[in-house]
């Protein structure tokens, strides 16, 4: 199995990638608020180097999610696909970051739940 991370800030899209991912036979995801570090930073006092970019980002209040799969080995692939399907080319700007994960176990989730 593998832990499937993706962060987007395009909310929006996160509802067609859900049913897409369980028409695919994905059966669990956890979708988290989350906050990227250009945005935490702007909130940090005593760091004058990062005073403009502050400025710049101070008002932008973009909230974005962490989403959560576990998948088979055999459904990494089909994932990749969908997601890039849904969201674009994630080398885009803006667009999302998807990463992988091997686990070496899972407590908890029967093997019909995923």
């Amino acid at each position: 199995m593998q832990l499937l991370i993706f962060f987007t800030k395009k909310e929006e899209l996160i509802d067609e990638l859900m049913k897409r991912l369980a028409i695919a036979g994905v059966k669990g995801g956890t979708v988290l608020e989350s906050t990227g570090m250009a945005k935490s930073l702007a909130n940090v006092d005593g760091m004058p180097m990062f005073d403009v970019f502050k400025e710049i980002v101070k008002n932008q209040n973009e909230s974005s999610k962490t989403i959560l799969f576990g998948v088979d080995e055999d459904k990494v692939e089909e994932v990749r696909k969908i997601v890039s399907e849904v969201f674009g080319d994630l080398n885009q700007p803006n667009t999302g970051i998807l990463m992988g994960i091997p686990l070496s176990f899972v407590d908890g989730a029967d093997k019909n739940d995923k």
